[in-house]
């Protein structure tokens, strides 16, 4: 195992026809493994029909939970899904551009040859990978929409709000996952941590229980971390639990959050670029 400092090289930002290229990576990747193609959207119904059924038999014996009625529980749970899906491709360590394979064989060393940065490169890859998992997310809420599983956002101005705060909030979530595949320069192997940061990340996010029925401690400690910004805030601002006077402070903390671990993640790339480890020789 050697070490392999690189200097940081002049680069520009890419041509649109370059980016282009760099966003369908995630889209040819499906097309690679064409059963994903079925297997996505068919795992994706079947996770929102358990998850309705688990709420319609939680509230079988009640109208309200946790300050959530049944209508909004559903729609903060089943839109927690469908959200979470957006990032779904980008949680995939192991395919061949994947900043983890490159590190460990050494082959990132490209990413910082490249005439783009090796920041920009992983941005615009990751933004394939959202742009591909939103397309199946709004599928979905169209459907559930439709057939009135889930409540309308609470006028144009309640989904403007929704719509900012879900842009935050991916941006939020885009950072952090950033910063744990970062970690890579410095670790070598960062599978371990990847699958416990994404079960921290979904557990306090509310993909896998809305915050509100956590218990009181949890919820607080929750609601103080990044990752309540990324799903919790722009649902909980979608179904009414948090008014809409209330949106202005959502934004701002969302904000600057996102602020906070871009310059966290800028920093961490200046770093790296001096330490590259390959393995294998």
């Amino acid at each position: 195992m050697t070490a392999v400092p690189l200097s940081p090289t002049v680069t520009h930002a890419p041509r649109p026809h370059r980016s282009w290229r760099i966003l369908r990576l995630g889209l040819l990747n499906e097309r690679a493994y064409r059963v994903r193609l079925v297997v996505a959207p068919l795992t994706l119904a079947v996770q929102l029909y358990l998850y309705d059924r688990l709420w319609t038999a939680v509230f079988s014996h009640t109208t309200v939970a946790a300050g959530l009625t049944l209508r909004q529980t559903l729609t903060y749970s089943l839109m927690a899904l469908l959200i979470a899906r957006i990032r779904w491709n980008s949680r995939t360590f192991n395919v061949r551009d994947s900043l983890s394979v490159a590190v460990r064989e050494g082959t990132v060393v490209y990413w910082f040859l490249r005439p783009i940065s090796p920041s920009r490169f992983y941005m615009w890859r990751q933004s394939g990978d959202m742009a591909y998992g939103a397309f199946w997310a709004v599928i979905g809420y169209v459907v559930l929409l439709r057939v009135h599983i889930i409540a309308p956002p609470q006028g144009v101005s309640g989904a403007t709000v929704f719509a900012a705060s879900l842009l935050l909030g991916q941006m939020v979530l885009y950072y952090l996952g950033q910063i744990v595949d970062i970690a890579m320069f410095w670790l070598v192997s960062n599978s371990a941590i990847v699958r416990m940061y994404y079960f921290v990340q979904d557990l306090l996010s509310g993909v896998f229980v809305p915050l509100p029925f956590m218990p009181v401690l949890l919820l607080t400690f929750a609601t103080w971390l990044p990752f309540s910004f990324g799903i919790n805030v722009p649902l909980s601002l979608y179904v009414g639990r948090t008014p809409m006077g209330h949106a202005g402070r959502e934004l701002a903390l969302q904000a600057l959050w996102v602020i906070a671990l871009a310059v966290i993640s800028r920093w961490l790339w200046s770093r790296a670029g001096r330490r590259v480890t390959v393995q294998g020789g």
